[in-house]
């Protein structure tokens, strides 16, 4: 089949409608609902069963198309803007959420409307123009270093962060439109379920915010900890120098310095320990943020597309047809992803039991700098001179461990917030476990 030529025109679609398409694990096309099959602009004849890349835009980089296929057969969910071509040429934007599916792949696609949407067509300009000047393979780089600069730790932070600010954009749009309240009963009862569905998804988005600053504040306090530590450390260094400059005078405090240098050894170990338990909570609440997106995404496509159904029944025999045929996909898809979200769930809570004992390891080094501190000002106050000299240390080491418990404080306060969230998360995600298979049924009984 020959390519239409682009042309610098835009396929309308409103931001309510979503579509979706599934294909095989080689990317031909099985299935795609009335709004994909009208916006693509290709007969359903045509469309299905041809190649997924019949709809392929020559403006996207073709290393985001790698990446996309590549995590997709890694067995992994990916979210992306993409840019399509219709049959005429024109062109429209999506931002696609793609899942691997028994025998395939399923995407969902819906109008990109945030702020992320502006930078990211820049993006793609860019590594296009690297593209064509070079490779894909030397482009794909320059993608995840672009992606980096605009604040994001790497693709797939990228990825969940969009897909979080894009439902929330079209949640806003939806809004502040004018809704057709529908007269027809069951369509009424089965936006009541995605509406509570939706509602009580969001309200654990809500919850995963309050995770980020959580986090934000264990990485800060990690950080503001190893500042002050790398000036702690030094001190016991030079505590140690000092003492053994003052000979016999200062036996006694060479030994407590020996103790201080050792303890200061130990702290150093716990903190880079306690560091990298903090990284794996940041990628745990990254896979819930994830997995909590996926589900709302879902169901709201099943809302859209058992309604897409349930419209056509006046004019269409088969109109059910492609709701029973998809039906086991998304039922099956829904739940693989309850239970996915409850395994990280799981992985979170155990992260934060990992990081409730190492907070209680550190908390144990208050009381061992606190009887050096003591035995060293007692030490040093046997001579003017001695004391003199070592106010210094015995104060900043006062500062150190003032800070630390201040810190261990505020970190035990946002571990309870979090373990509070990761257990109310994981009830309310199994209360609305099986709201898919209820729109279909809903939807079943009208036909």
């Amino acid at each position: 089949m020959k390519k239409p030529i682009p042309v610098p025109k835009e396929v309308p679609f409103e931001a309510e409608e979503l579509f979706f398409s599934t294909t095989d694990l080689r990317g031909i096309i099985q299935f795609g609902n009335d709004v994909f099959i009208r916006i693509s602009g290709y007969p359903s004849e045509t469309i299905l069963g041809a190649p997924h890349n019949i709809i392929r835009h020559p403006d996207m980089p073709k290393s985001v198309f790698k990446l996309f296929w590549d995590t997709l057969k890694a067995n992994k969910p990916i979210g992306a803007y993409v840019k399509n071509m219709a049959a005429d040429g024109r062109y429209y934007w999506v931002f696609a959420f793609a899942f691997p599916v028994n025998g395939g792949y399923l995407s969902i696609r819906f109008k990109p409307s945030s702020k992320v949407f502006d930078r990211v067509q820049e993006i793609y300009a860019h590594v296009l123009a690297h593209e064509k000047e070079t490779s894909m393979d030397d482009a794909a780089p320059l993608l995840h270093e672009l992606i980096r600069k605009e604040g994001f730790r790497d693709y797939e932070d990228f990825m969940v962060q969009a897909t979080i600010l894009e439902l929330s954009s079209r949640d806003k749009t939806l809004k502040a439109s004018k809704e057709t309240i529908s007269n027809d009963h069951v369509i009424q009862d089965i936006s009541e379920v995605t509406s509570k569905t939706a509602t009580s998804l969001d309200q654990n988005f809500a919850k995963i915010s309050a995770y980020q600053k959580s986090n934000e504040v264990f990485i800060n306090s990690v950080n503001m900890l190893e500042n002050e530590f790398n000036k702690l450390k030094f001190l016991s260094i030079n505590m140690k120098i000092l003492a053994g400059n003052f000979g016999d005078e200062a036996v006694t405090l060479g030994v407590i310095s020996e103790e201080f240098s050792n303890l200061a050894t130990k702290i150093e170990e716990q903190l880079t320990s306690f560091s990298s338990f903090v990284h794996e909570l940041q990628n745990a609440i990254k896979h819930c943020s994830l997995h909590l997106a996926a589900l709302k995404t879902q169901m709201i496509m099943v809302d859209f597309f058992v309604k897409e159904s349930i419209n056509k029944l006046s004019t269409s025999e088969n109109a059910f047809a492609g709701m029973l045929q998809n039906r086991e996909v998304f039922t099956s898809l829904f739940t693989h992803s309850i239970k996915t979200l409850a395994h990280e769930l799981e992985v979170l809570q155990n992260r934060l039991n990992s990081i409730t004992t190492q907070i209680k390891d550190i908390q144990k080094f208050i009381s061992g700098l606190e009887v050096i501190k003591q035995i060293g000002a007692i030490e040093s106050a046997r001579t003017d001179e001695v004391k003199k000299s070592f106010d210094y240390y015995l104060t900043e080491m006062d500062s150190f461990t003032t800070l630390l418990s201040r810190t261990i404080s505020t970190l035990n306060e946002q571990r309870d917030v979090l373990s509070k969230n990761t257990n109310e998360i994981y009830q309310s995600s199994d209360r609305v476990s099986g709201n898919i298979e209820r729109l279909f049924e809903m939807a079943l009984l009208k036909g």
